[in-house]
């Protein structure tokens, strides 16, 4: 005899097996439609290379044709994420209330918005600083390995996209009534600091140079929160009020 209390489980479990079979099937073939563009792609990310005359090298002789796979990979991932998430989303959909739902109609596009553009930012603005700082440092003969190469361009540039949700962050911490702008203030010399240590973790190489190139917008996206979370933080009551004048007195 089946234990009732146990079928909702497995059926979830069941679900969620679906939508990691059907993600993993739309990232396939996702790359199996980018890999027709993938020496375009190659161009496209070593263009900082190339503009200072450097062309890549292979260092083993599968190296080429894997570097390929992995860059379609990811493009394929990019190509596939609105059905990725219209999968993920169809799973957790049924578990929100309705107030629950607006809010995510909300955030997510938002969200999206903001790691785009958090990538875009990184590709055409700080990577290239980045990468004519690095290769032009010093009297050296460049010979990159184009593996090495896209690993540490999608290990710069990808983080990007999650700082970028800083603001977001901040938003709904403000919201929910954890934080405000006062605190952000008053804090702002150590969020600075957390903000080195963490462009230092995902930074690939340990320069201060493109530390600051990352810990710096981050700390542009703190400011501006600052500035918003003076607007959106919720209303106080007339008692909460009295109690922050007499607090001032």
């Amino acid at each position: 005899m089946t234990d009732e209390k146990t079928m909702p489980l497995m059926e979830h479990l069941e679900e969620l097996r679906g939508v990691l079979i059907w993600s993993l099937a739309f990232a396939l073939a996702g790359t199996m439609i980018t890999y027709y563009w993938n020496q375009d792609l190659i161009a496209l990310i070593t263009k900082p290379l190339t503009d200072l005359g450097i062309k890549p090298v292979i260092l083993r002789p599968a190296e080429g044709f894997f570097t390929s796979v992995k860059i379609s990979f990811f493009a394929g991932l990019i190509v596939a994420a609105p059905l990725i998430f219209w999968k993920i989303w169809s799973f957790i959909v049924p578990a929100l209330y309705p107030n629950e739902r607006k809010w995510v109609y909300i955030v997510l596009p938002f969200s999206v918005f903001l790691l785009v553009t958090g990538i875009l930012f990184a590709f055409y603005v700080v990577y290239p600083i980045a990468v004519t700082f690095l290769i032009t440092f010093g009297d050296f003969t460049p010979m990159i390995s184009i593996s090495e190469y896209l690993s540490f361009a999608l290990w710069f540039i990808l983080p990007f996209g999650l700082i970028f949700q800083l603001p977001l962050v901040i938003m709904f911490l403000v919201r929910i009534g954890i934080i405000d702008h006062h605190f952000l203030k008053k804090y702002r010399k150590h969020a600075l600091l957390i903000m080195f240590v963490v462009a230092a973790v995902f930074t690939p190489t340990p320069d201060v140079v493109s530390q600051t190139l990352m810990a710096g917008p981050m700390y542009l996206l703190y400011e501006i929160s600052i500035w918003v979370a003076r607007f959106i933080q919720p209303k106080k009551t007339t008692e909460e009020q009295s109690i922050e004048s007499q607090d001032m007195q």
